[in-house]
Parts: C-alpha cells; structure tokens; sequence
C-alpha cells in the first residue's frame, strides 16, 4: 500500500506561481512582462512571502550536475576538504556540518560550499574535483541574471525607475568584496541510524537531528532550486505553525529577505524557514541537495526612499524582533554591510 502524500502549501494551492516566460533579458526585458512579473510577485511576496517561478530558462542538467560535482566533494579526505574551508572575511569557501548553526539544541546535518568570487583559483582544484567551476559558474552567472531581472520588476512594483535596484545590487559576484552576495551549494547527507524520529520517545542520551534550524535569511531576496527530497518548512506571516512547502519539478522558489522586509516596513515580509529531516525511513535514508542565490545590495548601497502607497488593507504585522531590530529603517540609509557582518557573527559563533 503506497504511503500517503504529505500535504503541503503547493499541494493545497497555497504558493503563487509566476511565470517568466516571455520576459526577455536581464540586458534586454520585454517591460510589458517585466511590469506584469513585478505585479505578481509583489503580490505574492506581500501576500505570501514566497513564490514558485516557472519558465525562468535554468536548465535542470545545471543543477543536477553542481549536485554531482558538490557529492564529489564531500566524498573527499578532510585533510584535503580543508583547504578549501570558508574564508571569514569574504564568506567564500566550504562549511562543514557544525560550523554553521541555527538551532542550538540539535546537530544540523548540512555540508554546504559558498561562492562568493567567480574566480578559477577560489574553487576546488581540477585533481579534487574535476570541472567544479566549469560547471558552477555558469549556473552562478544564470541566477544573478534571473536576480538582475526580478530587482527591475520589484521596482517597477515599487513605483522606482527600473534601473533604480539594478544600481544598488551592481556588484553581484563581481570579486571585488563591494557586494555579499552568494551562491550556496547545500548537500543534506543521510540521517545516522542512531538518530531516533520525531513520533518516538528519544532516549535520554540519543542524538538529535535536524537539517537545517529556523532562521531569515540576510539578504534582499533568496532564489532556491532544490531537488524532490522535501523537507523545506515555513511560517507564513502572522502564523506560528510549520508548513511544508512541497516540490514542484523545474520551478525556483523565491522568498523574501530580511533587507527588503525592513526597507519595505515588512510590506514584503521576511519567513522564518527551517529543512526538517523526514519521517520516512526511506526518505532518511537518502540526501537531499538545493542551491541557494542569496541577492544582496553593494555593501555601502543607500537604498532610496519608497513612493507612498495608497493604503488598500491595515498594515501587516510587525516583524519578529530578530528579523530586524538591528535594521535601519524606511527613509533611513540601509547599511547591508552592517547587518551581514552581525547576522555572520552570529550564525558562525
């Protein structure tokens, strides 16, 4: 008898789903779809706090290729994984599990590799990993275009100029250290045998698991393609409750950030979200692997004041106190280099 299909956001209808197709380039868009694309996803960032994208051209060979040469990776000796650990100051370099933490009272069980500079010399070397860059560049160069072409349609939503986000995000992956933004290769390895699942009484000395802990993230927006494994959960604005958020093949999930929560008021919120390990045993036993483009503005980016918005429903609730207490607000100056070093501080502790 199959084992019944876990409800999820996507299966209730719940996630809007954008379409980009027709939409252009970033160099080159088509400014009827840009506005109607800025449309919907306002829509579904102020309604929902994320959105499924279809039709935004990245092949799924890319992905599953970055997942392959990510797998040879962590297969590798520690001794040699070593080398190429995270550099502190330019968030570049590979993360053992442990290292970054989220939830403090479980083991999070994530290897994940960040790209912070498209240089050949910054990446695994052809002998540890053959073709590693050959193939994450190109896939880093197709999502900061998706990126560029999403900032001109958010402004086109936000009653700015096109380009107006545009040139506060110009630096992304450029090398130079004036911008943050970064491409994150994540592999979710099995789960050990000796870890006990969530509908039985754990032991008193038994490990506990998790993926990944409930955070927001850092940024202005996240792009996410991830494989079939589930196991993303979030918390809608305004509700406590964990929600899978489910799979859809070929589509990129985007979620807000909390730098456009806080400079839109959190009129975009920012979702707190988490990768739980899954229930199944068959499904523990196996990994799980995604790609995450963080999209931030340069370093010292002012970002412009908002237009007034004539007010069409009472304001949305505030923002958790984490999310963005340390953040400057509308109308002020929005220092992203401030806030990326306190949220790094505090992840990498």
């Amino acid at each position: 008898m199959a084992a019944p299909q876990e409800e999820t956001l996507l299966s209730r209808g719940e996630v809007p789903i954008v379409d980009l197709a027709h939409i252009g380039t970033d160099g080159c868009p088509m400014k009827s779809v840009v506005r109607r694309i800025g449309e919907q996803l306002f829509a579904a960032l102020s309604g929902k706090g994320l959105a499924m994208l279809v039709n935004h051209g990245i092949a799924e060979e890319k992905l599953k290729t970055v997942y392959a040469d990510l797998d040879n990776f962590c297969s590798l000796p520690e001794g040699c994984q070593a080398q190429y650990l995270r550099n502190p100051v330019s968030n570049h370099g590979y993360v053992r599990p442990g290292m970054e933490q989220f939830d403090s009272t479980k083991k999070e069980l994530r290897h994940l590799y960040n790209i912070t500079t498209l240089s050949a010399a910054a990446f695994p070397a052809q002998e540890d990993v053959p073709e590693f860059s050959q193939h994450a560049v190109p896939l880093a160069h197709d999502l900061t275009n998706l990126s560029r072409v999403l900032l001109q349609a958010l402004a086109y939503a936000l009653g700015l100029a096109p380009a107006t986000l545009l040139g506060c995000h110009a630096g992304m992956l450029r090398s130079d250290g004036g911008n943050k933004s970064s491409m994150r290769l994540l592999y979710y390895p099995p789960v050990p045998p000796d870890d006990e699942p969530h509908w039985r009484a754990p032991a008193a000395d038994s490990p506990h698991y998790t993926r990944c802990g409930a955070h927001a993230d850092r940024c202005t927006f996240t792009l996410l393609a991830q494989d079939s494994e589930g196991g993303l959960e979030v918390k809608l604005n305004g509700s406590d409750k964990w929600q899978p958020v489910g799979h859809l093949p070929g589509a990129i999930l985007v979620q807000t950030g909390e730098l456009l929560a806080s400079w839109t008021t959190n009129l975009l919120p920012a979702l707190l979200h988490r990768v739980v390990v899954p229930s199944g045993a068959y499904a523990r036993a196996r990994g799980r692997h995604c790609v995450a483009f963080f999209c931030l503005p340069d370093s010292g980016a002012a970002l412009p004041p908002l237009p007034a918005r004539p007010p069409t429903a009472p304001p949305p609730p505030a923002c958790p106190a984490h999310a963005h207490a340390h953040l400057t607000l509308h109308h002020r100056l929005l220092n992203a280099a401030h806030h990326l070093h306190k949220r790094f501080r505090e992840t990498y502790a």
